[in-house]
């Protein structure tokens, strides 16, 4: 059987957790599988298999753990003639529920990294639609150009409430981080991206993922001599 004939294994046993480094990588493949058939929109003749090596390539990772990853979203095939794109891409967005719902999501602080997601495109053609925006700074919600409503920080709580927002992206001050993550879980968010340096302890059912610059540079720097 080859990677044309992708198959998801419906199993309970297929829906066990994956190890953290491999959901990392797989939500990450997604993203390459993305790409890849961006760029066969251009192509006279599209490619619609992607093989371990490519994906090595593209990514770094070697290609036994390509294969190792992808064998443990329980799908039925071969690896000989490589993984068929649009397969691959639906089985990891079912194993995650990537795209089966909308989520509506806000950003909180509208400084200068703030502002600068308001027209971010990487949201589009995605399950997360950005519905509200919010700042201490009231002239700043006032003049900012954005494409949904901007709001005081004042009337976070309604806002999240009325507009059943499940995820914010945090981009305020430091000093004011810990805080407002605390009034947004009270609010009922279910997620927060975390651009801040701050470092947040919120109950265990809200997912904190820390986007930190000076954290990665440092992981860059250890590989570097």
């Amino acid at each position: 059987m080859t990677d044309e004939s992708l198959k998801v294994d419906d199993s309970n046993e297929s829906k066990k957790k994956l190890p953290k480094p491999t959901q990392e990588r797989l939500i990450k493949l997604l993203s390459v599988l993305d790409q890849l058939e961006k760029e066969n929109q251009k192509l006279i003749t599209p490619k619609t298999t992607v093989t371990s090596a490519i994906i090595e390539h593209r990514t770094g990772w070697s290609r036994d753990t390509v294969r190792r990853d992808i064998s443990l979203l329980d799908l039925q095939c071969g690896s000989s003639v490589g993984y068929n794109i649009a397969e691959l891409k639906k089985a990891i967005q079912q194993k995650f529920n990537i795209g089966e719902r909308i989520h509506n999501c806000c950003i909180v602080g509208l400084g200068r990294l703030g502002s600068a997601l308001l027209y971010f495109e990487g949201f589009k053609e995605t399950p997360f639609v950005m519905r509200a925006g919010f700042d201490s700074n009231v002239n700043r919600t006032e003049v900012l150009d954005s494409p949904f409503p901007l709001y005081p920080l004042s009337k976070m709580e309604s806002v999240v409430k009325n507009e059943k927002i499940d995820f914010a992206v945090l981009a305020v001050p430091e000093g004011d981080a810990v805080e407002t993550a605390e009034r947004l879980a009270k609010c009922g968010i279910k997620g927060i991206v975390n651009y801040t340096m701050a470092v947040l302890n919120l109950p265990p059912y809200i997912r904190v993922e820390n986007i930190s610059i000076v954290d990665a540079l440092q992981r860059v720097s250890v590989h570097v001599e």
